[in-house]
């Protein structure tokens, strides 16, 4: 009696090192598909090696990579994130082309575009066409008005971050009632003076917020918010040259700073401030945000770690892919302090599920 065995579906995951970001949207996503397909059904698999740090994403993945996915005896491929980018097709294009001749379907889950411009769209667009995918699962309204026009076959849902799956994904440490903390989490931008008034000096206002029934203050060096508007590149070279010392404290809140970049490992930028942690794995950072009282971030996904679980957060940073917290309600995260909706959370999250168990 021959058994049916269940799918077998790879999740493409990794860049944690350089991203932990892509940690939580990865775990997300992982549970998203566990309720779909069965836990015993659902796998990682690496994503490919051009998106890496410091690598120009065009020039594709080394000569020497074997791209060992294409080889895998699985059903589903899922890809995550802002994978609607202009190098999409350098990235994938021989993978699809192998994995439709087997009769793998690609599902893209949370999926966004990168910068959102003209030539990106055209360019995804002429991927998506040639390569369609089974299903489409975007992670912010902006790109789902974008794609639901294209390729009319494949079904598409305008879904939420899958990052917004890791409260379900994941059980972090709880912390002591007597620890009190915020987070601090700035890479590309610098992280922000904070004081109850306004210094204005040398620095550029960036707002006013209310947290605890108080009015923040939160400033900026002016040489590192330039450099840090000017490129990636160059928000490092400004970094060396911030000789601030920051608190260890704040409205009687311990100030944690998590470097969510762990490679390349940069010791003089990661611990030059008090309270610093870094990690090559997610669940030190999900504990921690989990836990925290407030965040302040440049991340798009540390500000999604901590909503998901219940607690404040607010975003620092000019990027096209905070479009997703629009999709649950957060609009004004770069304006203000916010908060989730917890119930709408929750239904969300039922919705979605149910949509890929039926199109699936």
């Amino acid at each position: 009696m021959n058994v049916k065995r269940p799918p077998k579906i790879a999740i493409v995951s990794g860049q944690w090192g350089q991203n932990i970001g892509n940690a939580f949207f990865n775990l997300g996503g992982f549970y998203l598909m566990e309720q779909v397909f069965g836990s015993e059904s659902v796998g990682f698999f690496q994503d490919q090696p051009n998106y890496r740090t410091l690598h120009n994403k065009f020039k594709g993945n080394p000569e020497n990579y074997i791209d060992f996915i294409r080889h895998l005896d699985i059903e589903y491929l899922v890809l995550q994130g802002p994978v609607l980018n202009s190098w999409m097709r350098i990235s994938w294009e021989k993978t699809f082309k192998e994995l439709r001749a087997s009769g793998v379907k690609v599902i893209l889950n949370s999926c966004a575009f990168f910068k959102f411009t003209s030539s990106e769209m055209s360019a995804v667009k002429d991927f998506l066409e040639e390569y369609p995918p089974h299903l489409i699962l975007t992670r912010d309204s902006r790109s789902y008005e974008v794609l639901k026009g294209w390729i009319p076959d494949v079904p598409k849902y305008d879904g939420i971050d899958a990052g917004f799956f890791l409260n379900k994904a994941v059980k972090p440490f709880s912390k002591k009632s007597d620890y009190q903390y915020m987070v601090s989490n700035f890479d590309r931008y610098p992280e922000p003076n904070i004081s109850l008034r306004s210094v204005q000096k040398a620095g550029v206002h960036l707002s006013e917020v209310i947290f605890k029934e108080q009015k923040i203050c939160l400033e900026t060096p002016k040489f590192q918010n330039f450099t840090a508007h000017k490129s990636k590149i160059w928000s490092y070279f400004g970094d060396l040259f911030d000789r601030r010392k920051l608190p260890e404290e704040f409205l009687d809140l311990k100030i944690i700073r998590p470097e969510p970049r762990y490679f390349p490992h940069m010791t003089h930028k990661i611990y030059r401030q008090p309270n610093s942690l870094s990690s090559d794995e997610p669940w030190t950072y999900i504990s921690l945000y989990s836990n925290s009282n407030l965040t302040l971030s440049d991340r798009v996904h540390a500000c999604v770690a901590t909503l998901v679980f219940g607690n404040p957060a607010m975003l620092f940073t000019p990027s096209p892919r905070s479009a997703l917290f629009g999709r649950v309600g957060l609009e004004d995260i770069s304006k203000k302090i916010v908060e989730l909706d917890m119930e709408f959370l929750a239904d969300e999250q039922e919705r979605q599920i149910a949509w890929l168990k039926e199109n699936v």
